[in-house]
């Protein structure tokens, strides 16, 4: 595992959604920064038409393999882009936020500077987040796995036909219900599709899966939070017209009727690199508004 000091950075590697506006201006913060402490910058080749100057361009797998650290631009699914692009490298991972709400990506554009000479100083500690396994078994054997930040989401297919579920945790079973479909995220994950959803959101630092069921028709069916030892399973016992599993909204595969999703924290980890006002609940309240109060004009 690649350790993350300022005298261990000697290359940082940019990762990025190349149509936002602000990428090509941010890419260059980041060179003039590094370039003047000595740190070399390379960028994947989707980047290059956005560098401005000659770069090292790679491809994925290559930037994860040659950065020390990797700087993503965007939104959270460019976030959770690059933590597919890292996979079991290690490579810790910056998000810069030039979406709208970036959970993931909790610096924004107009901190990037701060943030760039914070990480060239050392000034930051890496946190360790856990992915999600899921694995889908069809008559019995394993077909495909997934790992994921965020979630492993199960929806139904292209028409509304509710699919009818099964959950099972360890030898218990919660039951069948009809509904639209299944999300199993981790906690890291419960400010993304989980929250949309109803589900809880949850403090990253806190273990386990929440299990968090898609408009079920039965108002007695309601997200839950279990600990990450507990074996879950989702059986599907009629799919309607399809059903389709997405992990972290980058790879989806369809489902059929009697298709089994089992779901396992993963023993590899996504690093990423917070710095001394890096705060949860500080983000929470700057990206959902918490106690921000309209005050009712003054009557003349």
């Amino acid at each position: 595992m690649k350790e993350a000091t300022a005298s261990s950075i000697r290359t940082i590697g940019l990762f990025g959604n190349p149509e936002k506006s602000q990428i090509d201006a941010a890419i260059a913060t980041v060179r003039s920064l590094a370039e003047a402490a000595g740190v070399d910058v390379i960028v994947t080749k989707a980047l290059l038409p956005h560098a401005m100057e000659p770069v090292t361009g790679v491809d994925h797998e290559e930037l994860a393999v040659r950065s020390d650290v990797i700087v993503a631009f965007g939104g959270d699914g460019t976030m959770l882009r690059a933590a597919r692009t890292i996979g079991d490298h290690g490579t810790p991972l910056l998000g810069i936020n030039l979406g709208s709400l970036g959970y993931l990506t909790d610096i924004p554009l107009n901190e990037l500077s701060d943030a760039i000479g914070a990480l060239l100083r050392g000034e930051f500690h890496v946190v360790e987040r856990k992915r999600i396994a899921g694995a889908i078994r069809h008559k019995g054997g394993e077909v495909c796995n997934f790992r994921a930040l965020n979630d492993i989401v199960v929806n139904m297919g292209p028409l509304p036909r509710a699919l009818d579920m099964e959950i099972r945790l360890d030898r218990s079973t919660m039951g069948r219900f009809l509904g639209d479909g299944l999300i199993v995220s981790t906690t890291t994950g419960s400010t993304a599709y989980n929250l949309s959803a109803g589900g809880p959101i949850v403090h990253p630092s806190v273990g386990g899966y929440l299990i968090t069921p898609i408009c079920p028709h039965s108002l007695a069916v309601r997200p839950i939070l279990v600990p990450e030892s507990m074996k879950v399973e989702l059986k599907l016992h009629d799919v309607g017209q399809g059903a389709t599993l997405t992990a972290d909204g980058q790879a989806a595969v369809p489902l059929g009727k009697g298709d089994r999703v089992t779901y396992a924290i993963d023993s590899s980890t996504v690093r990423l690199i917070k710095f001394a006002n890096s705060d949860f609940f500080r983000a929470m309240r700057r990206k959902l508004k918490w106690g921000a109060i309209k005050r009712r004009p003054s009557r003349g």
